[in-house]
């Protein structure tokens, strides 16, 4: 079958967090158009989000990824998964592959949404009731894949994809963190969030439908909650009496660094 002409994206003139129309992705959007408390946007092109982007294979796609000029990729997620569903190489691309679920002895935490959606009721009900929330707390600190990612925003090396498998939860917390770094407010971090959800429904209502006793554990582990985010974002509040106390101690962004990233991304 030919591949259909690719149309090049105008993303200034869609509503922020709109998707790119990917065959083989879901819910690859950006970060740019968001504003920030000073009154300034978060310029477009930038920052990209996704799931893995191993299904992007027609030439249609190819094409659509190779006019965003990405030049760094980090793949957030386990060895285990990267081997299960390896990235395909993307010439001239920087791919880091830095796990950002580890646990308390340094060892990568394999967090597959398949394999979770594939245990059972109570199981998947446990992991929803007290895995996923532990996961959140532990997020955002001694994360190097954070620390590294934001290394590389300030050395200029973007545009920039991150992703983990579902793009919604390692990817989910990187993007939140990214945001409030350039200094957006907790309601336009919720909401770049919660979009997952909306971008993703009709993959959520098609594995509904194959399996539809498991209709609301399958929402759930497939989407995004909002208490998970702020699970994260209140355990950072708990820790530091500030964001910017925060982004120092855990990602190294000095307030330099800070003003840096602003003046850098921020239009």
């Amino acid at each position: 079958m030919q591949s259909r002409e690719v149309i090049p994206v105008q993303q200034k003139e869609c509503e922020p967090g709109t998707p790119l129309p990917f065959e083989g992705a879901d819910n690859f959007r950006e970060l740019g158009g968001y504003p920030v408390r000073d009154g300034r946007r978060v310029r477009h092109g930038i920052f990209w989000r996704s799931g893995a982007p191993a299904k992007l294979m027609s030439e249609h796609d190819r094409q659509l990824f190779e006019s965003l000029g990405i030049r760094t990729i980090f793949d957030f997620r386990s060895a285990a998964e990267r081997n299960y569903l390896p990235d395909p190489a993307f010439p001239g691309v920087t791919l880091y592959e830095i796990s950002a679920i580890l646990d308390e002895n340094g060892n990568e935490v394999n967090f597959d949404p398949r394999e979770l959606a594939a245990q059972g009721h109570d199981a998947a009900r446990r992991y929803l009731e007290q895995g996923i929330p532990r996961i959140y707390r532990k997020l955002p600190f001694a994360n190097p894949a954070y620390r590294k990612l934001f290394a590389c925003l300030l050395a200029g090396e973007v545009p920039v994809l991150f992703h983990c498998t579902a793009g919604k939860d390692r990817t989910g917390m990187a993007a939140a963190l990214i945001l409030l770094a350039l200094g957006a407010d907790r309601e336009t971090i919720r909401q770049d969030y919660l979009l997952t959800n909306r971008w993703r429904a009709d993959t959520i209502r098609a594995a509904q439908a194959a399996q539809p006793e498991r209709a609301d554990d399958l929402a759930l582990l497939m989407g995004v909650r909002m208490e998970d985010l702020d699970t994260a974002l209140d355990a950072i509040d708990r820790a530091y009496p500030n964001p910017e106390a925060y982004l120092q101690a855990e990602l190294g962004l000095d307030a330099a660094a800070l003003q840096t990233l602003r003046t850098m991304y921020l239009e």
